[in-house]
């Protein structure tokens, strides 16, 4: 698999950068990540990290071709909210940390997503945007029926609610899914929402399929973070453009994402239905005591 990918992470007109960013290269698999962390609740610079954290083991684990994409993004996206409540619970005194996060796994000339809240991925192709996940709030439900236009959620008073996120309630939440196929020049795009609320989808239909990739992530990123100063959120922006399933040519390698904890893959995975069965376990262990606490 050919790819090129880049990020940037920019703190904005904020005193916190509760934003955080993956990306993580193998030889025919990438695995993109951009976690926001909730301004509204305490630590979410916390969930946010542990998110990073948890989905960076989650793939590391798996050291050939992950055979059932949706399956792992969907346990390894439990995974991470219940490691974001176990957290929250070991504060003194205890807090819900919570986070938005998109995620994206990229195997040959295929790409499948999840997501909760309002971190977004989208896809281009020949100069349009071919699809873009649908946020978890009340806004893009009036988008979805028709009582605003795409460029009303940019500045609507309601845009900053999200209704669904990873930590809060030891409840697994709802994640939504998709999956696309691949061609040439493909480029995939995922970022908070301190990016895409700063400029109009005109402009990232617009994105260069070709030149210096990482150049035009950190431009249009400048451009995002100038177009909403002074009030500038923290921004994350990660990119893939995709060249071929071809593996006779060495992928090129990936910066560290920023302010993320080193991982090492373990030396023994357990197999799935086993860290499922824990994580039904550990969920169960929580939502009892939380009950008992009442």
């Amino acid at each position: 698999m050919r790819i090129i990918t880049a990020f940037t992470n920019r703190l904005g007109n904020r005193s916190n950068n509760q934003d955080r960013c993956l990306v993580l290269e193998r030889r025919n698999s990438a695995l993109l990540v951009v976690a926001d962390g909730m301004g509204g609740h305490a630590r979410g610079e916390l969930a946010a990290q542990i998110t990073i954290d948890s989905l960076s083991r989650s793939f590391l684990s798996h050291r050939g071709t992950i055979s059932e994409p949706h399956d792992f993004l969907e346990h390894a996206m439990n995974h991470a909210h219940l490691e974001v409540v176990d957290a929250g619970r070991s504060q003194q005194p205890r807090i819900d940390p919570r986070t938005t996060c998109v995620v994206c796994l990229v195997q040959g000339d295929q790409a499948w997503w999840a997501h909760l809240g309002d971190s977004r991925l989208y896809l281009l192709r020949g100069g349009t945007i071919l699809t873009r996940t649908r946020d978890h709030t009340p806004v893009e439900e009036l988008l979805q029926r028709g009582a605003i236009a795409e460029d009303d959620i940019r500045k609507h008073p309601l845009r900053n609610s999200v209704s669904r996120c990873l930590g809060g309630k030891p409840m697994l939440p709802k994640i939504s899914f998709d999956q696309a196929q691949l061609k040439p020049d493909d480029i995939l795009l995922l970022c908070s929402d301190g990016f895409w609320s700063a400029l109009p989808e005109s402009r990232l239909a617009s994105f260069p399929a070709y030149g210096d990739f990482e150049a035009s992530i950190n431009r249009v990123t400048d451009e995002a973070e100038a177009d909403s100063y002074p009030h500038s959120d923290n921004i994350s922006l990660v990119g893939m453009r995709w060249l071929s399933a071809d593996t006779t040519q060495k992928t090129p390698a990936s910066a560290p994402a920023p302010e993320r904890s080193a991982t090492t893959s373990p030396s023994d995975s357990e197999p799935d239905p086993v860290k499922k069965a824990i994580d039904d376990i550990h969920r169960a262990m929580l939502e009892y005591s939380s009950e008992m606490k009442k």
